[in-house]
Formats: C-alpha cells, sequence, structure tokens
C-alpha cells in the first residue's frame, strides 16, 4: 500500500473533481504528475476528446499522466503502457524479487521506452511502488 502525504491527497481530490474518475495514487514530479485511476475509469479521466485532461494541465500547470489501476499484477503492467501493443507479460522470480519480463512489438519499442526514458521509468517507479515489482523490457 502506497502512503500518500497531504500534497498527493490534495492533487487528488482535485484531479477527481475536474475528471469524475476515481484515483487511487499521485505521483508528485516538478514537471508531471502521475495518476492512478480505478479500473474501469480511464475514459472518464481522459474524457470526450481528451477534454478532462486539458482541465487538468491547466488546473495543475504541468503536465498529468493518467495509469489505470489493474486487479492482477498482469494487468497492471499492461495497463503502464497505453498505446503499446504487448505481446507479453511474464512474472518470474529473480533473486527474491518479482520481476515483469515485457516484450512489445519491434515498432512500439520507441513508444514504450518514450523520449529520454522518460515512459519506462515512470512505468518502472509505479511497479515498484504498488508491487515491489521490477520491470524488464524485452
Amino acid at each position: 500500500m502506497v502512503k500518500l502525504g497531504n500534497d498527493e491527497l490534495k492533487c487528488i481530490m482535485l484531479f477527481e473533481q475536474i475528471t469524475g474518475a476515481g484515483a487511487e495514487d499521485c505521483l508528485i514530479e516538478p514537471a508531471r504528475l502521475t495518476f492512478l485511476v480505478k479500473p474501469g475509469d480511464a475514459g472518464k479521466a481522459i474524457g470526450r476528446g481528451g477534454a478532462n485532461i486539458r482541465r487538468a494541465r491547466d488546473a495543475f500547470r504541468k503536465g498529468v499522466e493518467v495509469f489505470e489501476s489493474a486487479n492482477t499484477l498482469e494487468g497492471f503492467v499492461r495497463n503502464l503502457f497505453p498505446g503499446v501493443a504487448v505481446k507479453s507479460v511474464s512474472i518470474r522470480e529473480m533473486g527474491g524479487k518479482q520481476v515483469a519480463h515485457v516484450m512489445v512489438e519491434e515498432k512500439d519499442r520507441g513508444a514504450a521506452i518514450g523520449k529520454g526514458g522518460e515512459k519506462i521509468k515512470l512505468a518502472r517507479i509505479m511497479l515498484e511502488r504498488h508491487y515491489g515489482a521490477e520491470l524488464k523490457l524485452l
């Protein structure tokens, strides 16, 4: 379970007011906020034509990322790569820690990594925060 401070709770409350989506977590970084929304709430968080996410970006005056939670570790990992064709996710125990091996289509590899590796770094942070697991992109 992730412990949330006052700043995270305030951001979650405002995000929920703006979008109507239920948020479970908020990661605050200098250039962006990342919200983990309840399963099924990603569409609500984004809004028709991206209207809700734009309103959230305007309100927070920084980038806003949204990931949808899942009931399983595999589902959670898949949700960390929206818009990317994930071929497979395998969970292995290595050195006493769970490691999620994610295979993506070669054409989507750049999208999974992101500019300067930002997307993969964020995915690793979220996976560690919620499952204490590591992420390996294959």
